[in-house]
């Protein structure tokens, strides 16, 4: 049974070398600059463990679900460059406005990279469409309120993938405030009261640095978004991934 922590971070796996939490959302990974005050990741696990974390990859704080922590350097460097060449398999839930074309495809589209640096960076992104249906929400048309469960292969990780990508299929995450569909977000706030962005890390595939066992976590949808996803008629998904 997964072990909770503060401000309802769960530990999905752990052994001598590294953890992997399940995230809520609006929790952040570590402090920065602006926020110092805010609990993180990183310090709830320290608090707990008494010892120290090193974070091996990034997920943003508004997105839920999985990542991994080292206990030591020499594992978080290990770690960290599995990441980089691209030997973890990442798997995102999203829930999304609307439904694509094909039922499974790639979206190879060019992201920007982050503030103070030129020009484009390659990323590529896996989807395939789980199960579709329609909300039944007063001011929606039958056609506007039609919404979808995608899983997501982040075969490149770059920043806001996940969301910059939805948003070019034409089918963006429900919550996402920045490249969401501002009209029906607004909707799903007033009548379902919730502003959650429905994006979750939902699938962990590694070879362990150190034992050199496959390591493979999972979790499913939380119960926000069950809620959401049987409005719609949609089943959640079970045995995920």
């Amino acid at each position: 049974m997964a072990a909770e922590l503060e401000h309802g971070l769960r530990v999905v796996f752990e052994d001598e070398h590294l953890v992997v939490l399940d995230k809520p959302a609006e929790l952040m990974v570590h402090q920065n600059e602006f926020e110092r005050h805010e609990p993180t990741c990183v310090g709830i696990l320290q608090k707990s463990y008494h010892q120290r974390f090193y974070t091996v990859h990034r997920l943003d704080r508004k997105t839920s679900g999985l990542i991994a922590f080292a206990r030591d350097a020499d594992v978080a460097g290990r770690l960290s460059r599995l990441f980089r060449s691209r030997e973890v398999d990442k798997r995102y839930m999203a829930l999304v406005h609307g439904r694509p074309v094909e039922d499974a495809g790639e979206i190879d589209y060019p992201l920007q990279k982050r503030q103070g640096r030129r020009g484009a960076t390659d990323a590529l992104t896996c989807y395939r469409v789980l199960d579709s249906g329609r909300l039944r929400l007063e001011t929606l048309s039958d056609e506007d309120a039609v919404v979808s469960l995608l899983e997501l292969e982040l075969v490149t990780g770059r920043q806001h993938q996940a969301r910059q990508h939805t948003r070019k299929l034409g089918t963006p995450i429900i919550g996402d405030r920045r490249y969401g569909h501002r009209r029906f977000n607004h909707v799903i706030e007033e009548q379902l009261g919730t502003r959650e962005l429905f994006l979750r890390s939902a699938a962990l595939r590694f070879t362990h640095p150190v034992s050199g066992e496959e390591i493979k976590v999972a979790v499913g949808p939380s119960s926000g978004w069950v809620g959401l996803i049987e409005s719609a008629g949609m089943s959640p998904p079970t045995g995920y991934p």
